[in-house]
């Protein structure tokens, strides 16, 4: 096997020989020592995913009052297949994401090129000079059985792995902030023991030097404000113990807009742990709740958005109703209801289940299959029916396809025998379903089919008018709208040119064409 490790845009890239990590470290010990007479603090982020190479890039570029940089932050990702390519990319001022906030592109260049407070290794020396590690390595819920997410579990394993390593390598005095969304009690129940343990084998007296453990979760929205979200948001935070608590609010309030954004402290780390996928699981009930009535909507005649829009005028109670779509993706509302689920009886040994978020679960996993059951209305029989799916991220305008609705779509059409196409100007390459290829663009899609599904509402897609898509299809396709992306003159002018609309929640359409 070769010893390449594949970006999303194709490029190859040869894993570190021994040689190479020599040579690192011995780069990592120089500029350590550089940001150490400058009177910096040496923050790790352990994980350069979606939250942890923006979190990384917002810490590099947090200054004092005279406006000179309090941090150099070392990201800190494994020299895997799967991942090392986010390592080169980073240290050449190249974000690893694809967003469409324009913010985010500029901090790397800022602090990577033009400040120099930020720089990518693979190594573990970047733990053990580090002040502070922040903790964002991806932690994710099994469910074992589609639409039933009570069985669903937490795999801690690799978790456990992270912590044990940083065990190993921090010094006493470090403090290492979770901001990875653990199931309810993991910093006292796992990190704290674990770290512990490590300590005792390097012969560090834990009594006199107790572990620094906090926990602080971000609000994080990989979209139009990508590093806003991070940086400009309310943040909730607690610590194992009062030091922990102390050295993490002096952090955060360094690193975020604390003046506008105070932040919350909490008892423990149980609490804050709790409040996290609480917030989370009130969110995907939220949508559960819309996706019902979307259903209802359809059968008597009702379009539930503009109902929604007439719920939501009523400020301070029902104004944060969520919509309906084409389900839920993502890499929190799919599996935070889990991870709590699963911590009662696992972590706590509580015998009893979280049922209504549960149960919000299964109706937002299986929703997709509610716009298969819309196109079989018009084609029964699914065999060999030329399908579009425009949208494969799980949210509009940027290039997370972490749990995306649109692979519980395509891979039931699959089964079906449907033949498949899609497109989505912020993907590449579809990492979930390899064997997915992504058209280059929207007429190379469009070309022949029956079926256009408008997936999610990328804003290049709110520019095509029903003309160019029938254009496009050479024929007149059936219109899927599975997230309010159309408004009524647009569906209007569909069904002028001969094309039959559907819509999730959108049971009015049949009165428009009248």
């Amino acid at each position: 096997m070769k010893n390449i490790s594949l970006s999303p845009s194709g490029k190859e890239y040869q894993l570190p020989t021994d040689t190479e990590s020599a040579d690192e470290l011995q780069e990592l010990k120089r500029i350590t020592d550089e940001q150490r007479k400058l009177g910096r603090k040496i923050v790790a982020v352990q994980g350069m995913g979606f939250v942890g190479c923006v979190m990384a890039a917002v810490v590099a570029d947090s200054v004092d009052e005279k406006g000179k940089p309090l941090y150099f932050v070392h990201g800190q990702q494994r020299a895997s297949l799967r991942s090392f390519w986010k390592v080169p990319v980073i240290n050449q001022g190249i974000p690893p994401v694809s967003s469409s906030d324009a913010e985010v592109p500029e901090i790397f260049h800022r602090t990577i090129v033009e400040k120099k407070t930020l720089r990518a290794t693979w190594l573990n020396y970047a733990y053990e000079v580090a002040d502070i590690v922040v903790v964002d390595i991806q932690l994710d819920a099994t469910k074992p059985a589609f639409g039933d997410a009570s069985q669903g579990y937490c795999d801690l394993s690799a978790f456990r792995d992270g912590m044990k390593n940083l065990g190993k390598h921090i010094s006493p005095e470090c403090l290492i902030l979770v901001e990875t969304t653990v199931p309810p009690g993991t910093c006292e129940n796992v990190v704290k023991p674990l770290i512990e343990e490590e300590f005792t084998k390097r012969g560090i007296d834990i009594a006199k030097n107790p572990p620094l453990i906090a926990h602080s979760y971000e609000r994080v929205m990989p979209g139009a404000k990508y590093v806003s979200s991070i940086r400009d948001f309310w943040r909730v935070f607690s610590g194992v113990n009062e030091k922990s608590k102390d050295v993490a609010r002096e952090f955060l309030n360094n690193i975020l807009d604390t003046e506008k954004y105070p932040l919350t402290e909490l008892d423990n780390t149980n609490a804050s742990e709790l409040s996290k996928v609480m917030e989370n699981s009130y969110r995907a009930t939220n949508i559960a709740l819309t996706l019902e009535w979307a259903k209802c909507a359809e059968k008597i005649g009702v379009d539930i958005h503009k109902v929604r829009a007439a719920i939501r005028k009523r400020k301070g109670t029902h104004d944060n109703l969520l919509r309906p779509s084409l389900g839920v993706g993502g890499y929190c509302l799919t599996k935070d209801p889990v991870l709590a689920n699963w911590a009662m009886g696992a972590i706590f040994h509580i015998d009893d289940k979280l049922k209504i978020a549960i149960n919000s679960v299964d109706i937002n996993d299986t929703m997709p299959l509610h716009t298969i059951d819309l196109i079989k209305e018009e084609y029964p029989e699914l065999k060999d029916v030329k399908i579009a799916v425009l949208g494969v991220s799980y949210l509009e305008n940027l290039g997370d396809t972490r749990h995306s609705p649109s692979e519980t779509l395509i891979k039931f059409l699959n089964e079906y025998w449907a033949i498949v196409k899609t497109h989505d100007p912020y993907v590449e390459y579809w990492s979930e379903m390899e064997n997915v290829p992504i058209e280059k663009s929207i007429s190379d899609a469009l070309i022949d089919a029956d079926v256009v599904v408008f997936g999610v509402g990328h804003s290049q897609y709110k520019e095509l008018e029903p003309d160019e898509v029938v254009a496009m299809t050479g024929k007149k396709p059936l219109i899927i709208d599975c997230s309010n992306f159309l408004a009524d003159d647009k569906i209007k002018k569909y069904l002028q040119v001969g094309c039959k609309v559907k819509g999730v929640g959108k049971g009015h359409i049949g009165k428009l064409g009248r």
